[in-house]
């Protein structure tokens, strides 16, 4: 008889993290961004808008991962898709 784990990959629910820190190191890696950081960033737009605090993944992206596929964060509160971000900044 085959035994088959599931593992899944979901949506945060408030403060609870959208995966585990080693995936979300290994997702921050593959997308170049400082994943549970805090950060300044500026968003793409008409006007600029910066933000501050601590970068999340609110979804997880679907494995095996492809960069170009756009993340859902979120940075003080505000949700945002990682191609909106113009510039980031470590603090």
């Amino acid at each position: 008889m085959d035994l088959q784990s599931e593992f899944v990959l979901g949506e945060t629910n408030g403060d609870a993290p959208a995966v585990a820190s080693d995936i979300r190191d290994e997702i921050a890696r593959v997308w170049g961004l400082p994943l549970g950081q805090r950060v300044l960033l500026s968003i793409r737009g008409q006007e600029r808008i910066d933000l501050r605090g601590r970068l999340d993944l609110v979804v997880s992206p679907g494995y095996p991962w492809d960069r170009r596929e756009p993340l859902r964060l979120k940075v003080a509160g505000v949700i945002i898709s990682s191609p909106e971000i113009s510039h980031w900044v470590i603090e």
